[in-house]
Order: C-alpha cells, then structure tokens, then sequence
C-alpha cells in the first residue's frame, strides 16, 4: 500500500513505441513557419520598447522611484512600483551591447523558448503530432504578446509553470520547481499571478481526477501559497504582490489592452475554436476530465476579460487543447485503454524515436525565417532625425504632450524632456488620466485643458484627431514633421 498520496499505478498491456508519421513532421514544419511568419508580421518595435529602456536605464542609474515627482512624466501624481525591474535592466543592457538588432534577436529566442514550453506542456498529455499542431494553434492565439516586452519574458514563465504543473498531476509528484519560477517571474513581469491561477485549477482538476490524493495532495496544495511568498521575497517585498492588483484596477479605464476584446478580434477567435476542439476532445475521452474542463474554463475566463490575456488564455489552455487534438486524431488507445483512472496510454509523456528531429525541425524553420527577419528589418526609431533634432531644441520649460506611439521613445532619446503623460497608466489619478485623454483625443474643451497645463509643444501622430484640431488653431505652428507626426508649438 502506498502512503504518500500518490495516485497507484495502474496495469495495462504494453503498447508498441511508434516512431514519428508524416503528419507530424507536416504538424513540425507547420508550428515552426506559422510562428516564424507571425514574427515578420511586425516591422517596427513595440511602443513601449522605449519606456522600458528608458526606465531600465535608471534602474542601472540607481533611480528605485519611491516618491514624487516622477522622473520620467510631468503629470503623474502616483509612484511607479517597477515590478519588470529585472527585465528592464536586462533590455538596456542589451541594447546598449547591441542596439534594437540584439532586442529583436533576444524577443526571437524568447519567441523559441515559448514554443519550446508549449510544446513540453503538451507533451506530458499527448502524442508528438498533436502536441505539435497544440502548440501551432497557441502560438497563433498569443501572437498578440510577443512584442518587445517583458511581457514576452512572463508568458515564457507562464508556459514553464503550466508545464511544470501538467507534468506533476501526470505523475502524481509535487511541482516544486514552480515555486522558484514564481520568484524569477515576479522580478520580471506583474503577470505571475496568472500562474498562480493556472496551477490552482490543474490543483483542483487534480484532485477531482484522483491525480493526488492524501498527504501528497497536502504538498502540493501548498506550492501556490509558497509561490505568493517567494513573490514577496524579492527586493520589491509585498509591493510585488499588491502592485499588479493596483495596475489592473486602473489601466482597464485608459488602455485599449486591458479592456474587453471584441467579438472580432481574429486571436479571441483562435483561442475560442481551441477551447471547443479541446472540449470535442473531453467528449471522446474520460481521461483527465476534470482538469481539461476547468483549463478550458479558466482560458475562456482570461480570453473575455481583456485583450492582453488572451495570449495568457492560449497558454493555459495549451495542454488541454493537445490533449484533445489527440483524442480527435485517433492517438488514444481505444475502448479498453481508455482507463478512467488516468492511466498513461500509447506516446503521451514518453519519448518517442526520432521525437526531437521533429522538435529540432520546428525550431530550425522559426530561426531560419526569423533569423532573416532579424537581419534584414531596419528596426527604427518612431520619429525621424528631422523631429527629433526639433525636440531637442525646444526651450528648457516647454510643457510637452507627446502621442503614445511615441512618448516613449521622446522619454528614451531626450532624457532631459519630461512629457506631460506616458504609457504608465498606474502612476495617473483617473481624474489626471481621463482628462488628458480627452485632450489627446481633441474633444470639447480640449484647448481649455491645453491652457491648463500649460502646453507648448505637442508632438502629434498625424492621423489622430488632435493633429487635425491644432491644425485649426492659429497660435499654434509646425516646427518639424515627417510623414507620421508633426511637432507643434506655441509662444
């Protein structure tokens, strides 16, 4: 009799190992070149890159951001709480080694090692094949965060903990490695706490699938409040906890990512046709039942609530969808394998010969197409040379509102201009907050706001309503323009 919890293994007749089929060196070739495409999609940094640089640069000055005023912008009336402070130094040192090239190689090889996550999560529950179209399909629906971000760097630790947890249940172990992970996560990015999350519903679909049971379910029970207090034991302390929570209660009234997505949105739409294959999967099988429902619901949770957590959604999701593909595909052992008690059939979680030139392939396809990317992109700056040498001659008091695309980088490249607001919206009062996007966005009464806080210089995106309201004012002229943004002002 066994005494430590574990589920008891359970006796079915050998099954023969199959080497890799031709749909699954199709299903390698597919993960690799449809993540390697959504790389090329993108060819200009993500707007924040700059704020982060920025912000990693007086992290590396010694600037810790525990009072006001801000160095960074004129109107913030909140202290910043740098919870990416690990991921920020790393950016600048990076690019101050190597410039955007060697960022946008790093968010190449961030890009990787989220493949290779996926693929590992999967592949403690299904066959090489499905486990490879799962993670094609994931990282088709969490494209969205692969920008120039430590966001990146938390979905990566996001996939590691979700694999982490799925290997645990299959083997009835305790995953204590996440707790580790949770601590390197909470240095990086604010997003930690979804891992949490995801690891309470394998816990729970767990344990109503008898993965644990007894004084081991005990065990693991207690990996998540260990991963909130490794959280707190970072340099940030409990601020690492609290802050995410203060983030999302006020970044949800002024940016567009963390608001609901609508119906249409092409990656909400992904991850809704991979909740309903990994649910057709359910039905075909009993195995694992409870903890594939509950990651389908968790994934559908997190894929309405905001547009910046349906790549999160994918992720979690990950397992369960390979799992369905699998029993979709005919990988499962048939009615009398198909043991309820959650014995491990045919390939999943066991190495199968010749597995990882499949694995090696994928890999090969998306540094090949994205390596030539990388290399052949001229990742620029937003603002041309021409705007940039006219912000930096503006008068050492001008009040400058700069455009969100490009607030950043003025931030990053004329670390002497503090701009009214930038892309931080947890360090604004929602009254401070609303206001100034009711200037941006040119509606009534915006010149009187203008007057207000006394702007004399605005760097305005030309295809945004505010460009088209200076244009009507007469005291105020173009001082620089290219062909995005114009830089306007005023005696």
């Amino acid at each position: 009799m066994r005494d430590d919890g574990a589920r008891p293994a359970t006796s079915a007749a050998p099954i023969p190992r199959r080497r890799p089929t031709r749909a699954t060196w199709l299903a390698a070739v597919a993960a690799g070149l449809v993540t390697a495409l959504l790389l090329r999609v993108r060819t200009t940094p993500d707007v924040d890159l700059w704020l982060h640089l920025r912000t990693g640069e007086l992290l590396r000055a010694g600037e810790r951001f525990g009072a006001l005023p801000d160095p960074m912008a004129a109107l913030a009336d909140r202290t910043y709480v740098p919870t990416q402070w690990l991921a920020q130094v790393a950016m600048s040192l990076v690019h101050d080694a190597s410039g955007t090239t060697g960022i946008e190689a790093a968010r190449l090889l961030l890009v990787l090692a989220l493949g290779a996550a996926v693929l590992l999560a999967s592949r403690a529950v299904a066959g090489p094949g499905a486990s490879l179209l799962a993670t094609a399909l994931t990282m088709l629906g969490a494209a969205a965060a692969w920008g120039e971000r430590p966001q990146l760097a938390g979905v990566v630790l996001l996939a590691l903990v979700v694999a982490a947890w799925w290997w645990a249940s299959e083997r009835g172990r305790v995953p204590w490695v996440v707790v580790p992970l949770t601590w390197l996560w909470a240095t990086v990015h604010g997003s930690w706490l979804v891992g949490i999350g995801a690891g309470v519903v394998v816990l729970v679909g767990g344990a109503l699938d008898r993965r644990w049971t007894g004084r081991r379910l005990v065990l693991v029970a207690a990996v998540p409040v260990l991963s909130v207090a490794a959280a707190a034991a970072t340099p940030l302390g409990t601020a690492a906890v609290l802050e995410p929570f203060r983030i999302s209660s006020v970044a949800g009234l002024t940016a567009n990512e963390w608001q609901r997505p609508t119906p249409g949105n092409p990656l909400l739409l992904v991850v809704l046709v991979a909740c309903v294959l990994a649910l057709l999967g359910v039905v075909r099988s009993r195995r694992r039942r409870w903890t594939r429902v509950l990651s389908v619901a968790a994934a559908l949770v997190l894929a309405l609530a905001m547009v910046r957590t349906i790549a999160t959604a994918a992720v979690v999701l990950a397992p369960a969808l390979a799992h369905g593909l699998d029993d979709l595909g005919g990988r499962l052992a048939r009615a009398g394998r198909d043991d309820p008690s959650g014995a491990t059939p045919s390939a999943r979680g066991a190495r199968v010969p010749g597995e990882w030139m499949g694995w090696a392939l994928a890999a090969g396809v998306l540094l090949a197409v994205g390596g030539w990317h990388v290399a052949t992109t001229p990742f620029g700056p937003p603002v041309s040379e021409r705007v940039s040498a006219a912000v930096a001659v503006l008068p050492p008091d001008a009040v400058l509102a700069v455009d969100g695309k490009a607030v950043g980088w003025v931030e990053w490249a004329h670390p002497d201009r503090r701009p009214l607001r930038d892309l931080r919206a947890e360090v604004y009062s929602v009254p401070v907050a609303t206001d100034y996007e009711r200037f941006q966005e040119a509606e009534a009464g915006w010149s009187g706001l203008a007057d207000r806080y006394g702007v004399t210089a605005v760097l305005a995106d030309r295809d945004r309503p505010l460009d088209a309201a200076l244009a009507g004012e007469p005291a105020w002229r173009v001082a620089a323009e290219d062909p995005d943004f114009r830089l306007w002002v005023r005696p």
